[in-house]
């Protein structure tokens, strides 16, 4: 059985589940369901004792994987919520630890695809842009209410557009004349900044900009990351796909914080300082799609899998 790649074709499936189970028996955490693809792969994996959490923000993930997934029975739950919540959700399940979980950032090709959705500029639909319910704003609010330098801010930050105040300035003097309502009244603001070659990945990086701020992705990062690894046992593995620089400069600068043992001046006889490594990196260059994946799966082209293991620490067998 495969999942239905109408919703999501997962990348890097294979080589994620094999990173991610060492224990056959363990509770693992599928942070990002979406259709359940990568879910399905890891349940695959596990015997009749072991249990997955898919956790997503978006109804329609939860309702898709749920269907896909529903013959696993009891192994498999799933909950509606954001991976920032990973904590919150294990205490209120009653797991105090959990033997691995995965990371498949970004959107997913279900949202893109859907033009309700709001997510391309290759389709026109409404300036929507949140993953979940749990957004408190959308792409329209953002592009209509964000000042001239709050937009300039996100487009350099989030989408890292070299064109970003003109766009900016574009966008606040559009939307005298009418408020923006739909994908193509903002793609047409951008094309008519940035015009040959750049156009579309300007065009890129801007959706890619308002979609990160609607959904608050990169603070969600941070705190699932911090989470993932908190609530890891010792020798259980965090598996995090990216898709962009600035997601995967994310991965690997908490990856390598975590792998830091002593700090203290390399002279000093004896550590002062008392840290120690929490983390050990499997994936020092990270791993990327080989030509195969990318020929079936073009999304591909742009993930990189990173892996950490919890180490063991002071008090733990």
């Amino acid at each position: 059985m495969c999942p239905d790649p109408a919703f999501h074709t997962p990348v890097l499936a294979k080589r994620t589940a094999d990173f991610v189970v060492n224990s056959a028996e363990g509770t693992y955490v599928d942070g990002t369901l979406g259709g359940g693809g990568h879910s399905q792969l890891i349940l695959e994996r596990l015997g009749k004792t072991a249990r997955l959490i898919g956790i997503d923000r978006d109804p329609e993930a939860i309702t898709q994987s749920s269907e896909w997934l529903k013959s696993y029975g009891p192994r498999f739950k799933a909950v509606q919520s954001t991976f920032g919540e990973l904590t919150q959700i294990l205490i209120e399940m009653g797991i105090p630890s959990i033997s691995g979980v995965i990371l498949d950032l970004g959107v997913s090709s279900h949202q893109i695809d859907d033009s309700r959705r709001g997510f391309s500029y290759l389709q026109d639909g409404p300036l929507e842009m949140r993953m979940g319910p749990d957004a408190s704003r959308s792409a329209r609010d953002v592009v209509n209410d964000y000042s001239e330098a709050q937009l300039t801010h996100i487009f350099k930050r989030f989408g890292e557009e070299r064109a970003a105040g003109r766009i900016a300035r574009a966008i606040c003097s559009r939307r005298e004349a009418a408020p923006f309502e739909s994908t193509s009244d903002l793609t047409d603001v951008i094309a008519g900044i940035v015009k040959g070659p750049h156009r579309n990945k300007s065009l890129a990086r801007t959706f890619q900009a308002v979609r990160i701020e609607v959904n608050g992705e990169l603070e969600e990062l941070d705190s699932g990351l911090e989470a993932a690894i908190d609530v890891l046992e010792p020798g259980g593995r965090l598996a995090v796909l990216s898709y962009h620089s600035l997601e995967d400069r994310t991965v690997k600068s908490t990856f390598r914080e975590a792998s830091i043992g002593c700090t203290c001046p390399p002279d000093l006889p004896v550590c002062g300082c008392g840290r120690k490594p929490i983390l050990r990196v499997l994936t020092k260059r990270g791993i990327k799609a080989d030509a195969a994946e990318v020929a079936s799966n073009p999304r591909a082209r742009s993930a990189t899998l990173r892996v950490g293991e919890k180490l063991a620490g002071e008090g733990d067998d």
